[in-house]
């Protein structure tokens, strides 16, 4: 868990990285961050949305000193290179790599942080933002005459596009990082792949965003019509699931196949499956790990389980599989659901 309430920011340098075809507008100082307001303005702003995200490293598929940010990255927190200098190659290598023609332009700011405390450790750090997205806002300006309005254009401090926060621990693991990518698909998410280089580490939040994604997958693929299954039954593990991973602290495989899917036969399916999504995933989910609190209720959207009845009814199933009953209706030639419970709400 990353906290930033003790931040504080010590530098701050804006680039310009324009699209393939623009050149990039490097500056030579740093932003005046004395204005107590600027400065809380953008700690909050630069920092305020990476409370809940996982851990990411940086990678290279040779030789982690051949990734550039991360090389670069090594350079400053040991002192061999100035802030603005360092701010200029990352602004270079990130234009080297937006050749996706739709790739927006943007400004790049670059941050030092000291004070930072990440998972108990108090630690300095870097900030990498690229802002994108502009809207229109009104100034009033006070003139001798009277007051006068004009329309501008800027950055909202509500929403980052993109950014990385590269934490000054864990070197020889690629460092420590966070990262946000409000990015769309014709980008191909050039800012992990291409620019950051960098990978989800295989933590404790990992492995239970993963599992769940497993489940989820599992339900949608086997666990369906096409195998005899009901929708209910669908909800029923999903509702199973959710509950499971927040009352333990520790996901058991051999107790999730008991408590969850309780069938022998499923559980079989479901170790088979789970063989072949660690094959597309390139990584081994282990079969007991700690359950991540952040990753649980990150993934909760999965665990909404709705029956959709033609156009007319939608069932939303939040426990209590032996209170539903399926069946089929021969005088009306229609299904049914039924519903048995205590008191109406």
């Amino acid at each position: 868990m990353f906290d930033p309430s003790n931040a504080e920011l010590s530098e701050v340098v804006v680039h310009s990285v324009g699209m393939a075809e623009q050149p990039a507008i490097l500056s030579d100082k740093s932003v005046d961050i004395s204005d107590n307001l600027l400065n809380d303005v953008l700690k909050d702003y630069f920092l305020r949305n990476f409370r809940s995200h996982g851990f990411y490293s940086f990678e290279h598929s040779s030789n982690i000193a051949l990734n550039e940010i991360y090389s670069y990255c090594c350079n400053f927190f040991e002192g061999n290179v100035n802030f603005i200098d360092f701010s200029k190659k990352v602004a270079l290598h990130l234009k080297h790599v937006s050749v996706h023609p739709k790739i927006k332009s943007g400004e790049l700011y670059i941050l030092s942080f000291n004070n930072m405390v990440v998972e108990g450790e108090l630690v300095d750090g870097i900030g990498i933002f690229k802002s994108e997205s502009k809207e229109k806002f009104l100034q009033v300006i006070q003139e001798p005459t009277g007051l006068r309005v004009s329309c501008q254009f800027g950055t909202t401090p509500r929403k980052l596009d993109k950014a990385c926060l590269v934490f000054n621990t864990e070197k020889e693991m690629g460092f420590k990082l966070s990262i946000i990518d409000n990015t769309n698909h014709d980008e191909a998410k050039y800012w992990v792949e291409n620019f950051l280089r960098a990978k989800l580490r295989n933590d404790d939040f990992y492995q239970t965003k993963q599992t769940i994604n497993l489940c989820r997958e599992f339900v949608e693929e086997v666990v369906n019509t096409n195998n005899n299954f009901a929708k209910v039954d669908q909800a029923d593990i999903l509702c199973k699931t959710r509950d499971f991973f927040k009352a333990n602290e520790v996901f058991d495989l051999k107790e999730f196949e008991e408590v969850v899917l309780e069938e022998p036969q499923i559980a079989e399916s479901f170790r088979k499956y789970k063989q072949k999504y660690e094959e597309a995933i390139g990584c081994d989910i282990p079969d007991s790990f700690k359950i991540s609190t952040d990753a649980t209720r990150q993934s909760q959207k999965y665990f909404k389980s709705v029956i959709k009845l033609d156009k007319n009814f939608h069932i939303y199933i939040h426990g209590g599989r032996e209170r539903v009953e399926r069946g089929f209706d021969s005088d009306t030639g229609l299904n049914y659901y039924k519903l048995y419970f205590d008191n109406e709400m």
